[in-house]
């Protein structure tokens, strides 16, 4: 009896893998998920605190405005948009287009005095908006991907458009501002 005890335990000592474990997380991904919940307990904490401070919405530094509240980047960001991605800015604008309003969040396009309208999208419902309204948008700039849009936003696609697919059809490749606070400085709805 002795005996099978001992040969039992040389068994269960010999319990490594024969090859390479499927499955193994590396430090570059768990990195990634760090990144992405850190992300996502930011959005969580702009819905659960309305508008957020001044203080907490500084941006990275970088030349042509910090994407502080107050800093207007406006005519950097439309004079070179692909320039900008991945940066926080401010800009205002005039509303060229209400693409979609629903009540988790909404869609629409600004345009500068040059270059092309540019999307913004809200994970969060915005103000009464109107076409032509002057708005200041801030939010972080985003070349718009369909596997990453629900990253990116903050919100599925599916739960912004009717027409998703189509939206994509249009949209993807370009740029577009992932918006965490929106405001009307001027209603001009109608004019």
């Amino acid at each position: 009896m002795a005996a099978a005890g001992l040969g039992l335990a040389g068994l269960v000592g010999c319990s490594a893998s024969a090859g390479p474990e499927t499955g193994a997380v590396t430090t570059e991904d768990l990195q990634d998920l760090e990144d992405r919940i850190t992300g996502l307990d930011d959005r969580l904490g702009a819905l659960e605190g309305g508008v957020l401070e001044d203080e907490e919405l500084l941006g990275d530094g970088t030349e042509g405005g910090d994407g502080a509240a107050g800093a207007d980047d406006t005519d950097a960001f439309f004079a070179d948009p692909d320039a900008r991605v991945g940066q926080r800015v401010t800009v205002s604008a005039e509303l060229s287009e209400l693409i979609s309003t629903t009540d988790v969040g909404a869609v629409f396009r600004i345009a500068g005095e040059s270059g092309d309208p540019i999307a913004v999208v809200s994970a969060t419902p915005p103000p009464q908006l109107g076409e032509n309204d002057v708005v200041r948008v801030t939010g972080t700039v985003v070349q718009v991907q369909r596997d990453g849009f629900e990253q990116d936003f903050g919100v599925a696609a599916d739960e912004l458009f009717e027409d998703a697919d189509g939206w994509f059809e249009q949209a993807e490749g370009q740029i577009a501002v992932s918006a965490d606070r929106i405001e009307v400085l001027d209603e001009r709805a109608g004019e």
